[in-house]
């Protein structure tokens, strides 16, 4: 195994769309797999739903997210990134991350501008953003 360059790590990071999200609970973990965008200093994630997640955001803002390229047992990629995860809710910042998120993953129906409203009213989860406090990146030998 061996270590990946921080500019290796986040080319790595820009090429992927999905990684998996870890929160904690009152000491229960809870880890789903979700989209995902890259800034220069965070984490983008769109999640429609409301339920356990942001139950689990509410009570504890530290995060964990995982991205992986596993091809085989010798080859495969990981980045674990850690930080402060919150939800987006500054109109102007959520237009923006809206946007971002649409340019580079595509998943929202319709316009970010009505995603914007139904986020603001509470018909849909949200867009949150980890903040990237530590970044480590590791890959099989070669």
């Amino acid at each position: 195994m061996q270590e990946l360059a921080n500019d290796e790590a986040v080319a790595f990071i820009k090429t992927k769309k999905y990684g998996n999200l870890a929160l904690c609970k009152s000491n229960q973990p809870y880890s789903i797999p979700i989209a995902y965008t890259h800034t220069d200093t965070a984490i983008l994630l769109y999640q429609h739903s409301r339920g356990r997640t942001l139950e689990y955001l509410e009570a504890n803002q530290r995060a964990c997210f995982e991205i992986h390229d596993i091809k085989g047992f010798q080859d495969w990629k990981s980045v674990i990134i850690e930080g402060w995860i919150s939800r987006v809710t500054d109109p102007s910042e959520l237009r923006d991350s809206l946007k971002t998120i649409e340019k580079n993953i595509k998943l929202m129906e319709g316009s970010y501008e009505e995603t914007a409203r139904a986020i603001s009213s509470g018909r849909v989860g949200g867009v949150y953003k980890i903040l990237i406090e530590k970044l480590s990146a590791v890959q099989s030998s070669e």
